[in-house]
């Protein structure tokens, strides 16, 4: 990083340093070592609320902070908006509320960049432009316009310099979250690297609006047998990674209940289609839009839905989908120990003893077991399991926590289609299509082609494998490390039970030793000195120095437990 982007890095600091400081949230800095940026800034600041917001509640004074710092944090917001397992429904309903508005630019600071990108004048490309924005966003700003051909398309361009901000923002987010999981117990519980880690790589693909073309082909691709679904079609020769552009799509949104009431469309079929769509792509294809609130859809005629804005879009393994379908059974079985065993498996603690959490599980599906399905409200279901994974320091993966949230805004959005819509009899068919289609011929046949593979992969690298072994034993450089604690242990005992023999031996010996000098006052001589006092003041002498010797003699003191 050079001299100037550190430069701008710092000054972004002192001015996120006194917005949070506006907001109240000033002494953060200073537990997180940042005390002269922030005693500087405080200061400076009079570390006051501002009057605007110094009566609104923590969720809503951030929601304003975020706000005021631009961009990168709306979208910081809008990420946290989907971890409803670290944060609660007050403070998920509040960052909901954050909207990447921005105001208008003037269509003619875009044309440079536009020009640049495509390599030609507008007017070689396009029979007309409408200068006048369609929607204006922090990110981008999306223009109408139409091809030679006639086609109508939008251009969805990037905002002049938006890049260099957001990418010190990511810089110093990375920064700030790794102080603040050393520093800041209270935010720790947050996990704000793994948070700021999930972020910092969504923001890439939304900057590349080449990422967001791919996402929309491959879900047009899974839909390709489904007349019901549209998704604009993207035209590669212009979409760059500042630009996109791509095919109109004249629809209804989804917002509009009027609008579709008096095109006469049947809301019902609306939600059924939708949801079903969405439910393939979550349980089937594994990509799907992690963003599908009502103005990120159009309704047009024969009540086909158009999805736009892939820009969010969220991916589910097969191990995740699997998983999904364990939770989704657990719940409407209201079996408790697979549950616990899912939770627990999110959250890195595979094998673990459930332990109180088993009660928790227990009390949670209690409370809706033995209702019909129809009667169960799917987002206060997630929700209390939401409050369950918090209560007992659970995680989830990002990945996993955003799919909850989705199927909690998909209901929210098709139950103002129809209200009798109900998420839970919406599922059934698609995981019972699922649970089936793992055992199909063709499913059990590709998990075990993969499985062969793997073995064929093993046993081609066997022959390698066996003549490096067979090398390095030639070669005298094999080595074997065992660690055996029982053995150790075992060790130790053996060496305490000897030590006390041995001093019990010389004990023995001393006692002797004495008893031979007092006992044989008389007997044979030598040089005058009775032969019995001589062995018994030898055995008296030797014993004592051996004792000594042992009683300096660190492992033998370690041996006796000392």
């Amino acid at each position: 990083m050079g001299l100037q982007s550190k430069i701008a890095d710092l000054g972004r600091l002192h001015e996120i340093i006194r917005a949070f400081s506006i907001a109240g949230f000033g002494d953060i800095f200073k537990k997180m070592g940042l005390e002269a940026t922030a005693e500087h800034t405080g200061k400076i600041m009079g570390w006051k609320y501002a009057e605007d917001i110094a009566h609104l509640e923590r969720p809503q004074r951030i929601r304003k902070l975020f706000e005021i710092l631009g961009p990168t944090f709306v979208k910081l917001g809008q990420i946290l908006a989907t971890r409803p397992d670290l944060f609660g429904p007050e403070w998920i309903s509040e960052l909901e509320k954050l909207q990447s508005q921005a105001p208008q630019m003037d269509f003619e600071e875009l044309r440079p960049q536009i020009e640049e990108d495509l390599g030609s004048p507008l007017e070689e490309i396009f029979e007309e432009v409408d200068t006048k924005p369609l929607a204006a966003a922090s990110m981008a700003q999306v223009h109408r316009a139409t091809l030679k051909d006639g086609t109508k398309v939008i251009l969805k361009v990037q905002r002049p310099g938006i890049r260099t901000k957001i990418e010190s923002d990511m810089r110093l987010l990375t920064y700030l979250a790794s102080l603040a999981e050393k520093k800041v117990p209270e935010l720790a519980a947050y996990h704000p690297q793994k948070v700021i880690q999930q972020f910092v790589k969504s923001l890439q693909n939304e900057l590349n609006f080449m990422t967001e073309g791919q996402n929309a082909e491959q879900v047009a691709a899974n839909f390709e047998d489904n007349d019901q679904i549209v998704i604009p079609k993207i035209y590669w020769e212009w979409t760059k990674e500042r630009i996109n552009v791509q095919e109109f799509v004249e629809g209804i949104p989804g917002v509009n209940i009027q609008a579709i009431d008096e095109a006469g469309m049947d809301r019902k079929r609306i939600a059924q289609t939708g949801a079903s769509a969405v439910l393939k792509m979550i349980m089937v294809d594994g990509v799907f839009h992690a963003d599908p609130h009502p103005g990120n859809f159009f309704i047009l005629p024969g009540e086909r839905i158009a999805f736009i804005d892939f820009g969010m879009i969220g991916r589910v393994s097969e191990i995740r989908r699997q998983q999904i379908m364990k939770l989704l059974q657990s719940l409407l079985q209201n079996d408790a120990e697979g549950l616990c065993t899912i939770l627990l498996q999110w959250s890195d603690r595979a094998g673990e003893d459930p332990g109180e959490l088993l009660v928790a599980v227990d009390e949670f599906l209690g409370k809706y077991s033995g209702r019909s399905m129809e009667h169960m409200d799917l987002s206060v279901m997630v929700g209390d399991l939401l409050a369950l994974v918090r209560n007992n320091n659970l995680t989830m993966p990002p990945d996993q926590a955003m799919l909850l949230k989705v199927f909690v805004s998909l209901e929210g959005a098709f139950k103002k289609l129809d209200p009798a819509f109900d998420m839970m009899v919406a599922i059934q068919p698609t995981l019972q299509e699922t649970v089936i289609s793992q055992f199909s011929p063709q499913a059990l046949g590709k998990r075990g082609l993969k499985v062969l593979l793997q073995y064929l992969e093993l046993f081609a690298d066997l022959p390698k494998e066996i003549r490096r072994g067979i090398y390095t034993v030639k070669t005298g450089n094999l080595k074997m490390r065992i660690e055996l604690n029982q053995l150790e242990e075992l060790k130790h005992m053996l060496m305490r039970a000897a030590s006390r023999l041995a001093v019990a031996v010389i004990t023995s010996a001393l006692v002797i030793g004495t008893s031979v000098i007092m006992a044989f006052a008389e007997g044979p001589e030598i040089w005058g000195f009775n032969v019995f006092n001589i062995f018994g003041i030898g055995a008296v002498i030797g014993g004592s120095l051996i004792l000594i010797a042992m009683m300096r003699d660190k492992t033998w003191k370690k041996s006796l437990g000392k």
